[in-house]
């Protein structure tokens, strides 16, 4: 289906100059038609069940078209050799409820380039791909997959992984020995295992499953009392986690979890974890080939039973070829009610060996961390890296901090963080999106 697209603009000046006019010369040079804007074809695909297969190979497919699939329950769907031109995509996505549910239900993914996998082709569904009901793996991703995005889709009841990736490739520099550009966006788990499980190495040498550029926002995962781990990157390169919800999870676990836990440098910021166990961020630090920073902030983290809030750390073994340290920053957090079991430190950030990396801690607030803590109440210093603090502030008890309420933790007019923080001029906007005044911010994750 083609789509023509023709717009034509009055002047704004019209109104206001009135320019005398001059008689019309009649243009006898023969024109070209103007050219055609293709937006690209739509493709439905599917019966509403059994086995879908949707492959490149058999569907002449160019920038910008689209894939629809029937709404039904369908058992599996596989999509694999799509391979998009570089600057543009082409998109999965739903016309009407497509349900994939039942024991090994699954979607495969392969061979695929400029894929957009979205579940919002039917504006009156906000999940248009629901996975449900299965003791195994929601959606399995297998090499090459790059430039790609998952988004508005849910899974509730998955024993296994919810979507899963191990590239086991070895990074030399050129473009197909990495995954770039990853993105999982708008996505609801609730009673799943863990969400994402993309392993990958930098360990004695050889760099293995290099993702450079991965997001992930807005993922709302709720009500996973054994998860563990919500997100595990083996190896990664710039990241960008932001604007995520996590509450209600490991109820019945007591590993040493990270709720996010990524290998490399990126940024963790305008997240809300809350009832839980666990780190909310487990940093493991390294970059690859100039030093690169780690950015922990604006994220609102509350009423754990185990566990500080943040963990960096670094190893020796990582320290190999191109691969050296990363620095840390730690800045404008909320971090309350930390380690309620009283069993191990609760502090806004655990800081371990950075093997030549620094840790900066400024602008957070702590409030009712109740087991025994080391020298300071805001990092502990758990190696030889020594954090630098400033202008944070402790409170024994929440009353105390000066919130408007216990929930949104805005701080009233009066409370003593208020225009208290380090200057920091790339901090614009606080958890909410309020503007800072960046010379003085409010110390915390909200203004």
């Amino acid at each position: 289906i083609l789509f023509f697209l023709f717009a034509c603009k009055k002047s704004s000046m019209d109104d206001l100059v009135k320019v005398p006019e001059t008689p019309a010369v009649k243009d006898t040079t023969a024109k070209a038609p103007p050219p055609v804007v293709v937006i690209g074809k739509i493709v439905d695909v599917g019966t509403g069940s059994g086995d879908l297969s949707i492959d490149g190979k058999s569907l002449p497919l160019k920038c910008n078209d689209k894939i629809r699939i029937a709404k039904g329950s369908y058992k599996s769907i596989t999509i694999k050799n799509i391979q998009a031109e570089d600057g543009c995509a082409i998109t999965v996505t739903n016309n009407g409820l497509v349900d994939i549910n039942g024991n090994f239900s699954q979607m495969n993914l392969s061979n695929l380039k400029g894929v957009i996998i979205s579940g919002n082709g039917d504006p009156g569904i906000q999940y248009g791909f629901q996975f449900h009901d299965n003791s195994y793996r929601s959606i399995i991703i297998s090499k090459p997959y790059t430039s790609s995005t998952i988004q508005y889709v849910s899974f509730k009841n998955i024993q296994d992984y919810v979507i899963s990736y191990d590239p086991k490739t070895v990074y030399d520099g050129s473009e197909g020995s990495y995954s770039k550009n990853l993105k999982f966006l708008n996505i609801r788990c609730e009673n799943t295992s863990s969400f994402l499980q993309f392993p990958g190495s930098v360990e004695n040498g050889p760099i293995i499953g290099l993702i450079k550029g991965l997001e992930i926002a807005n993922l709302t995962f709720v009500n996973s009392s054994k998860v563990g781990t919500v997100v595990w990157i083996g190896n990664v390169e710039d990241y960008d986690v932001h604007n995520n919800r996590v509450d209600n999870i490991n109820t019945e676990n007591n590993n040493h979890n990270g709720i996010f836990h990524f290998m490399g440098n990126g940024k963790f910021h305008d997240n809300y974890v809350s009832n839980h166990q666990g780190n909310a961020l487990r940093a493991w630090t390294y970059s690859i080939g100039t030093p690169k920073e780690v950015l922990i902030y604006n994220n609102i983290v509350v009423n754990s039973r185990k566990y500080s809030a943040f963990e960096t750390q670094s190893f020796e073994n990582y320290m190999r070829g191109s691969v050296t340290y990363a620095n840390a920053k730690v800045y404008n957090n909320t971090c309350g009610n930390l380690n309620l079991n009283k069993d191990w430190y609760g502090n806004v950030v655990d800081v371990y060996n950075l093997e030549g990396g620094t840790c900066q801690v400024f602008n957070n607030i702590g409030f009712n961390f109740p087991a025994p803590n080391p020298v300071t109440l805001i990092s502990n210093q758990q190696s030889v890296t020594k954090p630098t603090e400033s202008n944070n502030l402790y409170f024994t008890s929440i009353d105390e901090v000066g919130f408007s309420d216990k929930t949104t933790f805005k701080l009233n007019s009066s409370s003593t963080a208020k225009n208290k923080g380090q200057a920091i001029l790339s901090l614009l906007k606080d958890y909410y999106g309020v503007a800072r005044n960046v010379n003085k911010p409010s110390i915390g994750a909200v203004e």
